[in-house]
């Protein structure tokens, strides 16, 4: 048992040169008390300082309070530092219209959170893995939710049993002498999981007495065929990636379902709870249709048009603004502009000396048109952004410094060239944006 767990640590890097302090993530249950056991045996090898968190979720009263008093004792036994939090989880998941299940899981984690260390070490094992295999099968899913659990999970989360199945940990543990608490609720079919592992498994071991083994490998496959995937869809995030918008026809050159793994990362960083796969066909037929926007959440929409792929906040493009200058210094929704004069010619530099009207500076007008100093070509702000690929919804976000009606300098663009300095300038002055 304890060659194993080596071998899933070297296997998937769960514990490296790095790693000086592990917190062991502690129910009580034979899981967690096999995986500190071995940790505890393992700490002098690996270099680490080990120590145990246990969370008392107050579901189960007496029973609660029983798990904490057993985790202290053994803690104490064992010489390992320990650190208990109590939280009122029903109290949490009414307030946050969460299950329990779901609440206590997010409990945990923020309570490991706040603990100092390298690494966090949870006991999911092998039959976890394979519970939560045929829950998403259930469900529906794709490559991701057939590979399991993950043996590691960014930054800091690490499952030394996963490749262990309930078994072998309860063997390991009646040979070692080790006693553990046992939570009555994994007895009663109410939760989904329960049902999967009291029902499905069982019909499974009767199909294959080996079917651990065989879902083992079977994991270990779509886990590395999901990894690929990944690598690619961040790949492809990164060469789509215009401004802050990305680029439908880089999108669509690439396979199907790279593209929507894509959208699965986009989605992940941009909405408040986690995305269903509704939304990511949602987001793959919008950029297929190539135009329009669509309402993702309350708070979040896609826009696309054209090329031009954006993930918006709250619905509405940007609001027409203009603002003057008082002693050089205009206030815009946008920051401070500030009008210095300069010695010499910087980036956003032009000769005062060519200015025909009282300057302004706002979002871009109908009429706006700029020139090139290379080009000599005039063209509409219109036509220039949509070339830049400048999201529609941003556009009226980016400054313009007016001379009545002309443009005399674009953020982010330059000066136009009718307002450029030369050598025989004799007033010059720099535009500067402070946030």
């Amino acid at each position: 048992m304890i060659c194993k767990v080596k071998r899933t640590i070297k296997k998937y890097g769960l514990i490296t040169e790095d790693t000086r302090t592990v917190a062991v993530g502690f129910s009580g249950g034979a899981d967690s008390v096999c995986l500190l056991h071995i940790l505890s045996l393992l700490k002098e090898e690996y270099g680490i300082i080990l120590k145990a968190v246990h969370v008392n979720h107050n579901i189960r009263g007496i029973e609660a309070k029983r798990d904490e008093d057993f985790v202290r004792s053994f803690c104490e036994e064992l010489g390992v530092e320990l650190s208990v939090y109590s939280v009122d989880v029903p109290s949490v998941a009414k307030e946050k219209k969460l299950s329990l299940e779901e609440c206590g899981r997010l409990v945990r984690y923020e309570c490991f959170e706040k603990e100092s260390c390298d690494a966090v070490a949870v006991a999911h094992t092998l039959s976890d893995s394979i519970e939560t295999l045929l829950f998403n099968l259930a469900r529906g899913t794709g490559t991701k939710g057939l590979s399991g659990i993950s043996p590691k999970r960014e930054p800091d989360i690490i499952r030394p049993l996963i490749d262990c199945s309930r078994r072998e940990i309860e063997a390991y543990c009646s040979e070692n002498g080790l006693s553990y608490v046992t939570d009555s609720t994994n007895f009663c079919d109410d939760y989904t999981r329960n049902h999967i592992r009291h029902n499905l498994v069982p019909a499974f071991s009767h199909i294959n007495s080996e079917f651990e083994a065989s879902f083992s490998r079977a994991m270990e496959a779509v886990r590395q065929q999901d990894s690929f995937i990944e690598q690619c869809a961040l790949k492809l995030i990164e060469e789509g990636r215009v401004a802050d918008s990305y680029s439908a026809e880089v999108f669509l050159s690439s396979h199907e379902s790279v593209l929507k793994r894509a959208i699965l990362i986009l989605l992940k960083e941009r909405m408040t709870k986690p995305p269903e796969a509704k939304h990511v066909e949602c987001v793959f037929d919008s950029i297929v249709a190539g135009n329009g926007k669509t309402e993702l959440s309350k708070d979040l929409y896609i826009s696309v048009n054209g090329d031009i792929i954006t993930f918006c906040r709250g619905g509405t493009a940007v609001k027409e603004w203009k603002s003057t200058f008082e002693k050089g210094v205009a206030v815009t929704p946008y920051g401070r502009f500030v009008l210095e004069k300069s010695s010499d010619i910087q980036e956003n530099s032009f000769d005062a000396d060519k200015l025909n009207d009282e300057l302004f500076i706002s979002s871009r007008l109908p009429s706006d048109r700029f020139t090139f100093a290379d080009r000599k070509i005039s063209k509409s702000l219109k036509k220039l952004f949509n070339e830049k690929k400048i999201p529609v919804e941003k556009r009226n976000s980016i400054a313009v410094l007016h001379d009545g009606e002309n443009v005399v300098w674009v953020e982010d663009i330059g000066v136009n060239s009718v307002y450029i300095p030369d050598e025989n300038s004799q007033k010059i002055i720099t535009v500067k944006k402070e946030e």
